[in-house]
């Protein structure tokens, strides 16, 4: 099997350090007062305050308690240094934060799961802690990130009204989190989305209507897989191997295939016919090319095993980070449901709040019928997620 990718994460080292906020912030419009804001890991709410409205940014008809001295400190410390996407679409949706809040520049890194914690690792062992907040699927990296202390509990930071409302979202608040406290990694986007892609351009219907066509020798060599050692490659791999059982993983990761960690990459090969299946593309990425009038053709197959996916769409947020009332207003303000709606329909993803239209009604998923789904990036299905990475690196050598 070929082969362009980096090898797995190593799990993070780090110390849970407590975060004090300002405490002697200047009174703000609204307010009696500058009361102290909550410290960031301590699990305390914020400390009370006259409610004031938060109208200016839409996130919310009346601002909880509190909720002002946040936005002061934010804006004091001036700055939002976040790792999200590669993807010029989420870092235009997500950059669209400082022009709400323009008191504070946002710092946009775009990469992958797979890098962006072996190198946050390497970063904290020379005693460097420089980001704030990590956009992305949760990947098994992100769990063993968790268990090391490197990542800070969101629920505690999750205030407005909007944003902690049962009813905003399919399954109640409790159900939008991949961890299994309900504290640490909430995820906001849902799809039901097809592992395998096929350009019909160059492959009939007829020939592919299902994953296990993919072990027909005649499409070997031209498969291609975004690499199955994290990312979305890894989790529709979990999702074979829970549905269809290890054989069909072996068999599959036998066929020769193409592994790449461009994520862009894969969606180009595609799109022009060098590899005229894909295991792994992601909606948003083949989404600029057909923007351009290519890949119109290239269609999902509708596989046995059902993914019911994040996808990108999880707020990692990191301890010792250097802007942490910044990190907490960005993420109130992530998951409103102004925000949620531009974002989806710029991705073509779909939001997990009920109060925002499905982008892609085809990959909604009925929530009546979650038995359908394999949730592979809940860490209930960790163990599955893990056997398949082992297979992945057994396999790839």
């Amino acid at each position: 099997m070929r082969r362009t990718s980096t090898p797995p994460a190593d799990r993070p080292l780090a110390l849970l350090v407590l975060l004090a906020l300002l405490a002697a912030c200047g009174p703000t419009a609204g307010s009696g007062g500058a009361a102290p804001a909550a410290r960031p890991g301590s699990g305390e709410p914020p400390a009370a305050a006259s409610a004031s409205p938060a109208a200016a940014t839409g996130d919310s008809a009346a601002a909880p308690a509190g909720w002002d001295q946040m936005v002061a400190a934010a804006k004091q410390e001036g700055r939002l240094v976040i790792s999200a996407p590669a993807n010029t679409i989420w870092r235009e949706q997500l950059t669209a934060f400082q022009k709400d809040y323009p008191e504070i520049q946002v710092e946009y890194t775009g990469g992958n799961s797979r890098d962006f914690w072996p190198r946050v690792s390497q970063e904290r062992a020379g005693n460097q802690f420089l980001w704030d907040v990590r956009i992305g699927g949760p990947d098994p990296q992100v769990f063993a990130a968790q268990d090391d202390g490197v990542i800070e509990p969101a629920r505690p930071h999750l205030v407005l009204p909007e944003v902690v409302d049962d009813s905003k979202w399919f399954g109640g608040f409790d159900s939008i989190w991949a961890d299994t406290e309900h504290r640490f990694i909430p995820g906001f986007l849902a799809t039901a989305s097809s592992p395998v892609y096929v350009n019909r351009d160059l492959v009939p219907e007829p020939e592919i209507r299902s994953e296990r066509d993919l072990l027909d020798p005649k499409w070997r060599g031209k498969i291609v897989i975004q690499d199955p050692r994290g990312g979305a490659g890894l989790g529709f791999l979990a999702t074979f191997l829970q549905v269809h059982g290890e054989q069909f993983v072996r068999d599959l990761l036998r066929q020769d295939l193409v592994v790449t960690g461009d994520n862009r990459q894969l969606a180009e090969w595609l799109v022009r016919g060098r590899y005229p299946i894909a295991i792994g593309l992601r909606s948003y990425d083949l989404l600029l090319f057909q923007q351009e009038g290519l890949g119109k053709n290239v269609l999902p197959v509708r596989t046995e095993a059902i993914p019911l996916s994040i996808g990108s769409g999880s707020i990692q947020l990191l301890t010792r980070a250097p802007h942490p009332n910044a990190a907490a207003v960005f993420s109130n303000w992530l998951m409103t449901q102004r925000v949620q709606q531009s974002l989806t329909q710029a991705t073509g993803e779909n939001s997990r709040r009920t109060d925002v239209p499905a982008a892609t009604p085809a990959e909604a998923p009925d929530w009546t019928q979650m038995d359908k789904y394999v949730s592979h990036q809940d860490e209930a299905l960790l163990p599955v997620r893990v056997k398949a990475l082992q297979l992945a690196d057994e396999l790839l050598k």
